[in-house]
């Protein structure tokens, strides 16, 4: 009989316990034994750290192994890895961000191209933010540890800002919250006590560093006063006095302020033929200032109201409960897991202090209500705002700064109107496993991105190891996620390495944006983007049709003249095959996508041996295309589309391989349905060019037959 063991409360306490023999009598010893041990469970102030660091890593750590880099993330890519680090001075200045610079070639310097590491240092750095936040937070009202950390836990995982995942497009975010927070909490220290005036220094250098480097967070600087206000008022009754002296202590900072601001709206120009971030807005405020007024209270009332609700709306979705998918599950389980956390930790932080009797009420209400309300003040006086972005995804930046008011005041709120200590813990639990299951199902879309381009780059490279300057690549809609053009272009040169370029060597356009006229297209229109420093003008009688489809269980298609009758495609981009010149593709070296970026290069799948065999047939390499197909057999790839098979039988027909052609084309027209047309143009084309048999003219004609092809003529 094995023996149990009991854990006693010394370090070495050991007494032999009976093993239960059933399950109830098991149950009564887990009861028993197990749960006083959770009830002296107690956590202090000092594990706040740790438990924001969970919380970050619940909602956005676990998914970090398989994200790369997306939309913003690229323009910063491909110029520090083909222009050198140095060159994201010249971006950042087209950005309108030209102080910023610093900031990105330490970051490149330091962490390289791999997104693991950006995605680390991005966690981090978010975790730091909501560090940061609590001790100032914590500065503030040192005996509300229970609210201050709640405050903070929300915070750092509040559901809105929905592009975590791009890790080099948000390190100015961050890094500016960082600055700010930091600035604000030695602000809030050298104001209680003479003997750290001096800190007030560091907190104004602080200051202008976030202000230069990322302008997101300019509006909370109203919050700096505020926080004297506050502090000031618990030891100066008289209110003349408290004003004059919050001003004092505000004054170095609104030095700083007004500097910033001078600069931005006066003094700063963008790039000639760059409008990007002009202060509209406070540019009217001198000419009209009551409109301009009227804007500024529309956009901070719409914003409040989109940050306190759009995420959460979100968060509860019915979609979200999809127990079908393996990723719904996990995802459920890490929520559930966040929740049991998030309550055992709540419910056991400083559990017999009674909150003391001092201004928390109304202080922490003003001071909530002025995060939210200011915090997207910048993005107003520029005459943006959340609401009226067309892409709420990409817009959600716009309300960073104020997820610190937000949090705030949805604590405040839950505290109000539920007196109950365990209610209260379980309903901010919930809220934290929502926010945690919210970021987690934001994820899987950019997972995915990152999992198409990959495919997409690799078998690019594979069916066009080189590419003529000045092609233009085209696909009927955006075919990568999370993206944009102009990001699977700065990709797609980055794949090819062509080095320190002044232009962009080629460019991708989804034609249905660029120009849906399909007849102007074939005609020769013009396809030019400007992106940056980088500015690409191209024609349309110079271009590649591309259709990617992984979904479909497809490879990538490079689109030529003679599949304007293939079935499988829209209308569209059969009519529109007709312009596409694979005489822009060279063979050439082969040329490897970036290792340090997408990882190691796997050239023993299926779509590998179809894009080497379609570029194999350009080339009329046909014995190249034997060796192919000899290979896939050998380790076990074979194709999901019959499309796929049409290269190795045109590549078997030219060596008089019959047998092969034809158990190849029929079994090709049996897996994929109303691939006929394309099928019978293969066989004329292997009529006209194969080497003339009796064997070959029986086995086409036999083919003809058996297809209809009369039918597609």
């Amino acid at each position: 009989m094995k023996e149990v063991y009991q854990i006693g409360r010394g370090a070495c306490e050991f007494s032999r316990v009976q093993p239960p023999s059933t399950a109830a009598q098991y149950n009564r010893v887990v009861m028993k034994n197990i749960l006083p041990s959770l009830q002296r469970i107690r956590f202090t102030e000092r594990s706040a750290p740790l438990a924001l660091f969970a919380a970050c890593v619940l909602g956005f750590g676990l998914t970090i192994p398989s994200l790369g880099f997306y939309m913003d993330d690229w323009p910063y890519v491909f110029y520090a890895y083909n222009k050198g680090v140095e060159s994201l001075r010249e971006m950042l200045l087209y950005d309108s961000r030209p102080y910023a610079a610093w900031l990105y070639i330490l970051a490149f310097k330091a962490l390289g191209f791999k997104p693991l590491y950006w995605h680390i240092a991005a966690l981090l750095m978010r975790w730091l933010t909501a560090v940061l936040f609590w001790k100032t937070l914590s500065a503030i009202w040192r005996d509300r540890a229970r609210e201050t950390i709640s405050v903070a836990l929300l915070f750092a995982v509040y559901p809105f800002f929905m592009l975590q995942p791009f890790a080099v497009g948000s390190t100015h975010h961050w890094a500016g919250f960082i600055f700010f927070n930091l600035s604000l909490y030695l602000t809030t220290l050298a104001a209680q006590r003479k003997k750290y005036f001096w800190l007030t220094v560091p907190a104004a250098l602080l200051q202008a560093v976030h202000l230069f480097t990322s302008e997101y967070f300019a509006g909370l600087e109203l919050l700096r006063p505020l926080i004297l206000w506050i502090l000031l008022s618990r030891y100066e009754p008289r209110v003349s006095k408290r004003f004059w002296r919050t001003f004092l202590q505000w004054l170095p900072y609104l030095l700083v302020l007004g500097t910033y601001a001078y600069w931005r709206a006066f003094l700063f120009q963008n790039v000639e033929g760059v409008t990007r971030n002009t202060p509209v807005i406070l540019n009217l405020l001198f000419r009209e200032p009551l409109k301009a007024i009227g804007f500024l209270l529309t956009a901070s009332v719409k914003d409040a109201v989109s940050v306190m609700t759009i995420g959460w709306q979100n968060a509860v979705s019915a979609e979200l409960l999809d127990f079908n998918s393996v990723y719904a599950r996990f995802r459920m389980v890490v929520s559930a897991a966040a929740f049991g956390l998030a309550f055992l930790y709540l419910g056991r932080l400083d559990a017999d202090k009674e909150p003391p009797a001092d201004d928390w009420t109304k202080t922490s209400a003003l001071f909530a209500a002025a995060g939210l309300m200011v915090g997207g003040l910048p993005v107003w006086l520029i005459g943006r705002y959340i609401l009226e972005s067309k892409n709420l995804l990409s817009a959600s930046r716009f309300g960073i700064p104020s997820m610190l008011g937000a949090a705030f005041l949805l604590v405040l709120v839950i505290d109000y109107f539920v007196s109950d200590k365990n209610k209260r813990t379980l309903l901010l639990a919930l809220c934290l496993a929502l926010a945690v299951n919210f970021h987690l199902n934001n994820a899987k879309e950019f997972q995915y991105s990152w999992e198409k381009q990959e495919r997409f780059l690799r078998q690019l490279l594979w069916r066009a190891p080189q590419i003529e300057e000045g092609a233009a690549l085209l696909t009927d809609e955006e075919i990568l996620g999370m993206m944009g053009e102009y990001a699977v272009s700065f990709s797609i040169i980055t794949a090819y390495q062509p080095g320190d370029i002044d232009a962009p060597p080629y460019w991708y356009f989804p034609f249905y944006y660029a120009n849906p006229d399909v007849d102007a297209l074939l005609q020769g229109a013009p396809l030019e983007y400007g992106k940056l420093s980088m500015n690409f003008s191209g024609d349309s009688k110079k271009m590649l049709l591309l259709s990617f489809n992984p979904e479909m269980k497809r490879c990538l298609w490079v689109m030529q003249p003679q599949d304007v009758n293939l079935r499988l495609v829209s209308d569209d981009m059969r009519k529109l095959s007709a312009g596409s010149d694979i005489s822009l593709i060279g063979q050439g070296a082969n040329v490897h996508p970036p290792e340090v970026i997408y990882g190691k290069e796997d050239t023993q799948t299926w779509c590998y041996y179809f894009e080497k065999a379609d570029l194999a047939r350009q080339y009329g390499q046909w014995a190249e295309i034997a060796r192919l197909w000899e290979e896939s057999q050998a380790v076990g790839e074979r194709a999901d589309n019959g499309f796929e098979y049409i290269p190795f039988i045109e590549g078997y027909g030219h060596l008089e391989e019959w047998e092969y052609v034809k158990k190849q084309t029929k079994f090709a027209n049996k897996i994929t349905s109303g691939l006929e047309p394309s099928l019978c143009s293969m066989l004329d084309r292997l009529a006209a060019s194969a080497p003339p048999s009796p064997q070959r003219d029986d086995t086409i004609g036999n083919l003809k037959d058996d297809l209809k092809c009369v039918n597609y003529q």
